[in-house]
Parts: structure tokens; sequence; C-alpha cells
């Protein structure tokens, strides 16, 4: 007995030795990327080159792993994950963002982005049409607003303005020349490219990159620096953004669509006020912003091959990975031309069926309308614009449904639960093979699809179109060890 007390004594000293060995060494990391940080935001400011810079961002970056590497360690996990959802992605974002901060910020010239805001009640590829938008200057890591405004104002071509892959032809047509559709892929460097051509053929302008997000996002960022307060005296906080933006706005300005647009960009322009006027916690704002980020509603693209090879492998990016993976995505694309996605809701599971190669993967996707009056919900809202229907047919929503298969995959069978309605389609896009399903769906309804695929390398992954209705769990059984592994990702 006592020599196993000495044992446990000694085991005990070790770990207490290690565990504050490890916190001294965490603090002294933290302390070092803190200096490193406010010097390298000093060189911004003062307009250094971005090559004086590269010394103190090679050293914030490696003080950054040193201080990941300690969190993620046995001592420190759980504790990290109070704090962090996903360390591993966020550090990566960080180190990423540290090494384009000096051109991103304009430390030698102005850089001038677009940010545009997602309306998510018509969905697109990456997360819904463009409502209102913003060009922002960064000139030594100060911001101003340059133009602001809606889609009212951004004039749409015949023609896509750029070069684009065939296959990218062959999928979408000219559709993304119009502004409102140039985000139909859910690869977002697609949009950005567009947006960025058809702004230089209205503006005159070459911009230096695309920033995009949405009300959902608004949200989060509103918990961090507080309500806005509009000229009416109208407030709007973090519990009712999505709701006044993607909903009740529609009500209240049934009979003049473009009061409505006036009223999203007053609500986008008293978030972006508030933000300039830096009366909050960064500290706060940064934690808050975690989750909207990793569900993919805050993307960004960069013009500057450089800076944008760095974020690629980031989960701002929005890439559609085309290299060896097994990602899977559902994708709602709205071909009514209303705003009832706001209804609609996504269930997921995606099931491994054979461990050898190739790999066997089934998904299932099961889509709900969820709306259950069109009373009071004005033409705007319920119209079906792609059955010449501008009245709406009876809160009935039409959507295709494209689900993507992992690179060089096959798509080995693709149903429906609705055998009235038509046979999916198979398409390709950045290698990826696609089951496109053209539905309509009536209130309180729901529609299963099932897609069967051979092909894909590693583990299962799934990437989540950001909708105004969270997708919620994804459950996915993966094959791990000749054994199925059950995961579920939020």
């Amino acid at each position: 007995m006592k020599q196993a007390i000495k044992v446990f004594l000694v085991a005990f000293f070790i770990a207490l030795v290690t565990y504050l060995f490890a916190l001294l060494t965490l603090g002294m990391h933290a302390l070092s990327a803190k200096n490193d940080a406010v010097n390298l935001l000093h060189n911004i400011q003062a307009g250094a080159s971005v090559e004086s810079s590269e010394k103190l961002t090679q050293h914030l970056e490696k003080n950054v792993e040193k201080i990941q590497s300690t969190l993620t360690g046995p001592f420190f996990r759980s504790f990290a994950h109070q704090f962090l959802e996903d360390p591993d992605k966020e550090f990566q974002l960080l180190r990423q963002f540290i090494k384009v901060a000096p051109s991103a910020l304009g430390t030698e010239r102005p850089m001038k982005y677009l940010v545009v805001f997602q309306n998510s009640a018509e969905a697109r590829g990456t997360g819904g049409i463009i409502g209102a938008y913003a060009q922002v200057q960064i000139w030594r890591g100060k911001i101003s607003i340059l133009r602001q405004g809606s889609n009212v104002d951004l004039q749409s071509m015949d023609f896509i303005p750029v070069k684009m892959p065939d296959e990218y032809i062959n999928v979408y047509g000219s559709d993304p020349a119009i502004w409102q559709n140039s985000n139909l892929s859910p690869h977002f460097p697609y949009a950005a490219k567009i947006w960025s051509a058809l702004w230089q053929k209205q503006f005159n302008e070459k911009l230096d990159g695309v920033i995009a997000t949405d009300p959902e996002a608004l949200s989060y960022v509103l918990q961090a620096i507080g309500p806005i307060t509009l000229a009416t005296g109208e407030k709007i906080t973090s519990d009712n953004v999505v709701e006044k933006t993607l909903s009740t706005a529609y009500q209240r300005f049934a009979t003049d669509n473009n009061a409505r647009k006036q009223y999203l960009l007053e609500v986008m322009s008293g978030v972006v006020e508030k933000l300039l006027q830096g009366e909050f916690s960064p500290i706060t704002l940064a934690q808050k912003i975690q989750t909207p980020v990793l569900e993919h509603r805050v993307l960004i693209s960069f013009t500057n091959s450089r800076d944008q090879s760095l974020i690629t492998p980031t989960v701002v990016s929005g890439n559609l990975d085309s290299g060896p993976n097994n990602e899977f995505r559902v994708v709602i694309q709205n071909t009514a031309g209303n705003k009832l996605d706001y209804y609609l809701s996504k269930q997921t599971s995606i099931t491994a069926t054979a461990c050898n190669e190739p790999l066997e993967t089934s998904l299932q996707v099961t889509i709900t309308n969820h709306l259950t009056s069109v009373v009071n919900l004005p033409d705007y809202v319920i119209g079906r614009l792609d059955l010449n229907r501008p009245h709406g047919a009876d809160g009935r929503q039409g959507f295709a449904l494209m689900i993507y298969g992992p690179t060089d995959a096959e798509i080995t069978s693709a149903l429906r639960s609705d055998q009235s309605q038509e046979t999916p389609y198979l398409s390709e896009e950045r290698r990826r093979p696609i089951a496109i399903f053209i539905s309509d769906l009536a209130p309180g309804a729901s529609e299963t699809y099932d897609i069967s695929v051979s092909g894909g390398t590693g583990p299962i992954t799934y990437v989540k179109q950001p909708l105004v209705i969270d997708e919620g769990l994804t459950r996915i059984k993966s094959c791990h060890s000749n054994l199925f592994a059950t995961t579920l990702l939020p």
C-alpha cells in the first residue's frame, strides 16, 4: 500500500510540474504573440512595405503555432473547447490571416473590397442572393465606406463578363451574368470572380477582393457590439435581425419593394457604422464570430493570387475542393424567384456502405417546407415566376436540389421519394459529380432524396449550405479500421 501511495504521489507531482510548465509556456508565448501583433499593427499603420513585415508575421505565426500546440495538448484541450468551437480550423485561419494581413490591410496602398449581404430567403449556392452591398476601403488598417446600396443599383449583363470553365457553363449557362445569379455555384471564388468583373464593367474600377455575409452572421455580431437604433427609433437586436430583414420586412413593405431594400440597407449601414466606432470588446466579437465563420456565413476572396492561395485551405474561402476528398454537399437553389426558402429545412445523413476500394457511400437528405399559411404574405414572397404565377401557388416552393459527391467519384443511383416528379439528372463541377433534382414542395410536406456514390478518399466530411433554418446535426457513419464510427457534425 505504501509503495502504491509513493507511486501515486510521484505521478501526481510529475503531472503537476508538467501542467505548471505548460501553463508558463502558454503565458510566455501569448505575451510574445501579443507584442508581435502590436508591432505588426504599428508597421501596417506606418505604411511599411509588405516585405519589411515578413519577419514579424513569421515570428507571430510561430508563437500562434506554439499556443495552438499547448492548447490542443492533453492539459488544455477541454479548456480550449470552452472558447473555441473548432480549434484546428480556427487556428489555421488565424495563421493564414497573419500572413495576408500586411497586404490585405493596405500597408502599401489603399485596398478596396466589395462587401455583399446575402439574402438566404432566396437560396443560392453560397447562401443567398445579393440584397445589399457596400464598397469599403482599407488603408493602413483604417476602414472607410466608399459606396453602398441595394441590388437595384447593380447592372447585370447578358453574358458572363469573364472566362469561366466549360463545365461551369454546362451547369449554369449564362444566368450568372445577372448579379442575383452570380453565386449559383457553391464555389465562392467563382462568385467573387464574376462579381468583381461585373463591378469593373459598371464602375470602371478594380476590386482587391470580395467579402460575403448574411443576416444570421449579423445576429452574432450584434451579440458582441449590442443593438443598433434606426432613424425611426426601431431597435435591431441579435434576436430580431434575421426575422425583421428576411421575413417581417416583406409584409411591412408589401407594396414598396424599394422601401424594403432601403430598410435592409439602413440595417446593414447601422451595423457597419457601429463596428467602425469600435466601442465594443474585440475579444467578445472574436468569440461570437466563430459560429458564423464555421457555418460558412463569412466568405472572403482576394484578387491577389498569393493572398488567395493562402486562404484557400481555410473555412472562409468557400472553396469547393477539387483535390482528393470524401466530401459531400447538399445545395438548394431557388428556381421560383421568391423568398420561400425562409421556410425550408434540410436533414442529412451519410453512411459508408462498403469500406474496401472503391469506397461505397449513401447519402439521404430530407427537405421540409415549414410554411403553414400564405395569409398576409405578399406576392413578392410567395410568387412563382417559374410557373408564371406572380400571385403564388398556395405556398408550394420550387427549387433545384444539387447533391455533390467527392472528387472523381461516381453517382451510381439517385432516387426521390416523390415518384411523380421529374427524375434527376447528373452533371459535374470541379471534378465533383452532382445529382440534380427539380422539386416542387407543398406547405407542410417533406421529400427525401437518396444517392449512392462509388469512390472518395479518406474520412467522410460534409459542408453545409448557410440557409435561414439551421441544418442541425448531420449524421455520418464512416469507415474506420474496418468498423463503423458514428460522427455527429454540428
